[in-house]
């Protein structure tokens, strides 16, 4: 069953007004929004998003949301006015008068009205008559436009890098060697930190560093992989790309390779690393290590290599601040985003996994990395 037109409520949830729009089998030729003052805003980044589709977007004003038989008069004056359309009602966005009053101006004239599950993805018809036609819509979206709809743009392709063997085979053994090397990469953390902040590729190790045997493993293991090189006290990075590598990057391309095996198995419909999105201000950036897409859902990633039981913000922990940054990304895919700390070092304190407890952020540090693709199939399973 296809409509010509959806005729939608918008809210500030864009997806399930999205997702119907996309299915190529459902897809309509025109969208109506009917928008209120307050979502303006929203209304344009979802025409943004549904127009590349060829799918045409016009709206009708709801000048009070709260004013249920002034949403009903709005909406019964353009059904009669489009009466010989083949029109149908996603219930779903709206303030729930819109939504009462939408469902009796279009149920009482005989048209059918539909809800898309936030949960399921399952497109539920209202209309008795219909209620065998429901189906799953089929996850379609991409970060690009997901993140569009919601107000962000990317400021630059999101990054889907090749990952050489040599890379790969790098980064699980820094992964495996967890307990033994922590340590190490934190002074090796510090090292690059130091070359990046005086805008250099070499820097030179302190007496202590250069005695102490678990860096001396690790730089070998960079140093093998072509990164780096060591002589006598002094690491010289290969470029700028390898010196962000050797300082944490690893763990981000670890992460996404997880992510991109995983993909077909899980139905992960669209991924990238290194993401960086302009808020709907025009100015605010902010950086994603990682992100995809499971069952038009957000999933974000933030890496950290580092030692996160030391000092980051004000009165704060670099613990605290990644879980910060987190939580206030959670506004750019909506209520249903993921947030998800990768902690390599485990040194989250006791009260920041409080804290990312109770903002239901999942962590992974320590151990569990070893096993990171069971990890993240739990964490798309629950």
């Amino acid at each position: 069953m296809k409509f010509d037109t959806h005729f939608c409520l918008v809210s500030e949830q864009p997806t399930p007004n999205l997702t119907p729009v996309l299915d190529r089998d459902f897809r309509p030729g025109r969208v109506v929004l009917a928008v209120t003052p307050k979502m303006q805003d929203h209304a344009r980044w979802l025409a943004e998003v549904i127009r590349p589709h060829g799918v045409a977007v016009d709206q009708i004003p709801i000048p009070d949301p709260y004013q249920y038989h002034a949403c009903r008069d709005a909406m019964l004056d353009w059904l009669c006015a489009h009466e010989a359309e083949n029109v149908a009602l996603n219930i779903t966005g709206g303030t729930k008068l819109m939504a009462l009053a939408a469902h009796e101006v279009f149920l009482g004239n005989q048209r059918p009205a539909f809800y898309v599950s936030a949960e399921t993805d399952e497109l539920i018809f209202l209309a008795p008559e219909l209620r065998d036609q429901g189906f799953v819509l089929a996850p379609k979206l991409k970060l690009s436009d997901y993140l569009k709809a919601h107000g962000y743009i990317l400021s630059r392709p999101a990054a889907k890098p090749g990952i050489p063997a040599r890379l790969r085979d790098l980064a699980d053994h820094v992964v495996s060697g967890v307990s033994r090397w922590a340590g190490a990469l934190g002074q090796l953390n510090q090292l690059g930190d130091e070359a990046e902040r005086k805008r250099s590729l070499s820097v030179k190790m302190s007496p202590d560093q250069t005695d102490s045997r678990a860096l001396e493993e690790l730089l070998g293991e960079f140093e093998q992989a072509g990164l780096l090189t060591v002589a006598k006290n002094e690491i010289r990075f290969a470029d700028e790309k390898a010196r962000a590598f050797v300082k944490g990057g690893w763990l981000e391309f670890h992460t996404y390779r997880n992510v991109s095996d995983l993909a077909p198995e899980l139905g992960i419909t669209d991924y990238a690393m290194d993401i960086e999105v302009v808020a709907p201000d025009g100015k605010t950036k902010n950086q994603l290590d990682g992100a995809f897409l499971h069952r038009n859902r957000l999933h974000v990633i933030e890496c950290k290599a580092g030692n996160l039981a030391t000092a980051g913000g004000p009165d704060a922990s670099k613990g605290a601040d990644a879980l910060y940054k987190l939580d206030s990304l959670r506004r750019l895919g909506g209520l249903r985003t993921r947030e998800m700390l990768i902690d390599y070092r485990g040194k989250l304190s006791r009260a920041d996994r409080e804290r990312a407890a109770q903002a239901k952020i999942r962590v992974v540090s320590d151990a569990r990395l070893r096993d990171l693709k069971g990890e993240l199939r739990q964490w798309v399973s629950e």
